[in-house]
């Protein structure tokens, strides 16, 4: 299933095009290391609901690192660019990809119009403080952020439309020149407040649900973090180099985001009231800590623009996730077209861009706007990325017994991780987040159920389409 290359009339993926430090810099800059350390940290605190946020953080990169476990079994003996869809081919029947693509299909959908509202929410946000009317929320409302989103696919899929070269150029660039800042308000917030461990590490506020709903949401920003596999076909010695770089991301990043935690917690109940006033949270640290408006103001900028570079890796991921789809007749043919001068499954990235837009728009408007509906986004991509990481933890373990290997560390990680991922859903029927996240359990399912139906249609006609061709031979 989805070969390691593609190819058709027109042109074809480039094999070999990646090495190791190029991947895994990739694959660390899609992940946007500034906007996770400038958003993690108040996301998981506001779904705690206490100061002990950092062990939700904690958490979340330890059940990434887990599936991951499971995930490299697969990476390091097959190449193929469905990730996820193609490696659960290798152990269960039809049903597990079917299951698995739907999923990640939808999955894709949310995630890179998660990143588009990211864009939106930080630029509303910077517009928003230079208005004379504090009350005035309409930078972060539908009107002003559908052009914000419509501007930022159409540059980002321009980008991944010329290929890889510039595509990698953009995101490493901009996730390099966008860190650093988010760092010095970290450790400026710090210095301000005090760590305060004595709060932080006060464990008589512990919950589990609280606990979970913050893994949930901490997860977010390590979710499909295997996705840099899709590029296998264009990677050199892939069965070495992608499992390195896909463990990368929950090992390194969620490290970073568990202490950007521990930092920012003080500092975050502090600019409690300034958040809540639409004012985004680096952006706030850094007027708490003292360092100006004009500070506050660049972070905005430069978040926008390290939301955008993971926009644009994203694409690029979806797309050949898609491509792979299509290759198997589940999505429809013109996918699979490759451009004969750029190299980029081009069909594939701008129709991604354009049903991305067309979701993110429809949830600001019916939300109201950017910051609510990217919350309820977020916890709906976790929520439909559980059943492809259940399923891939389950299939690890077949995969090692059907091979006679005896690996107790990996079948425990695999099992420990799955379950988890399962937990994490459960919990958001026992233990509901918030409205609107809370709907996001039975939209979760939905999604999957409209995929899936789309992959039974397209099936249907290709089957159709073949008979009625050896019926005219």
């Amino acid at each position: 299933m989805s070969s390691i290359e593609y190819e058709d009339s027109a042109g074809h993926l480039e094999s070999g095009h990646f090495g190791r430090g190029t991947l895994v810099s990739l694959s660390l800059a899609s992940f946007f290391p500034a906007v996770g350390i400038a958003l993690v940290p108040t996301l998981v605190l506001t779904a705690v609901g206490n100061p002990t946020a950092w062990h939700a953080s904690l958490l979340a990169a330890i059940c990434m690192i887990l599936v991951g476990r499971a995930i490299i079994v697969f990476a390091g003996r097959f190449v193929a660019t469905g990730s996820l869809y193609s490696y659960i081919s290798e152990v269960f029947g039809p049903w597990a990809r079917y299951l698995t693509g739907a999923a990640m299909a939808g999955g894709f959908v949310c995630g890179v119009g998660g990143l588009a509202m990211l864009v939106g929410r930080f630029l509303g946000s910077f517009m928003h403080e230079r208005q004379a009317d504090p009350t005035d929320l309409s930078a972060l409302q539908f009107p002003t952020q559908s052009v914000i989103f419509t501007l930022a696919f159409l540059i980002a899929a321009g980008i991944a439309y010329r290929g890889l070269d510039s595509s990698v150029l953009v995101v490493v660039g901009l996730a390099v020149l966008s860190t650093p800042l988010v760092i010095l308000i970290t450790l400026a917030s710090a210095r301000h407040t005090g760590l305060q461990l004595a709060m932080q590490f006060d464990f008589s506020q512990f919950s589990v649900g609280a606990t979970l709903r913050g893994v949930a949401i901490g997860a977010a920003f390590l979710i499909a973090f295997e996705s840099c596999a899709a590029l296998a076909a264009e990677t050199r010695d892939p069965q070495r180099n992608i499992p390195v770089a896909v463990m990368a991301v929950p090992v390194v990043l969620g490290g970073v985001y568990t202490l950007a935690t521990i930092l920012q917690v003080p500092g975050l109940l502090e600019a409690y009231d300034q958040v809540a006033a639409g004012v985004s949270p680096p952006a706030a640290l850094a007027m708490q800590a003292g360092l100006g408006s004009s500070v506050a103001a660049a972070t905005d900028l430069v978040l926008a623009a390290a939301c955008f570079s993971s926009l644009v890796a994203f694409v690029n991921y979806g797309a050949r996730f898609a491509l792979a789809f299509a290759e198997d007749g589940l999505l429809p043919a013109p996918l699979t077209r490759i451009h004969p001068r750029f190299h980029s499954p081009h069909v594939a990235v701008v129709s991604l861009a354009l049903v991305s837009l067309a979701f993110i728009s429809v949830a600001v408007l019916l939300v109201g706007d950017v910051s609510s509906a990217y919350d309820a986004l977020a916890t709906l991509l976790v929520y439909i990325w559980v059943l492809p990481y259940v399923l891939i933890a389950a299939g690890a373990i077949v995969l090692t017994r059907r091979a006679g290997e005896f690996r107790p560390g990996l079948l425990i990680a695999a099992a420990v991780g799955g379950a988890a991922m399962a937990w994490t859903y459960v919990n958001g029927w026992i233990n509901p987040p918030v409205a609107p996240s809370d709907s996001m359990t039975w939209v979760a399912v939905i999604v999957i159920a409209v995929v899936l139906a789309l992959f039974v249609l397209c099936t249907v006609l290709r089957r159709s389409a073949r008979q009625r061709e050896r019926v005219d031979v």
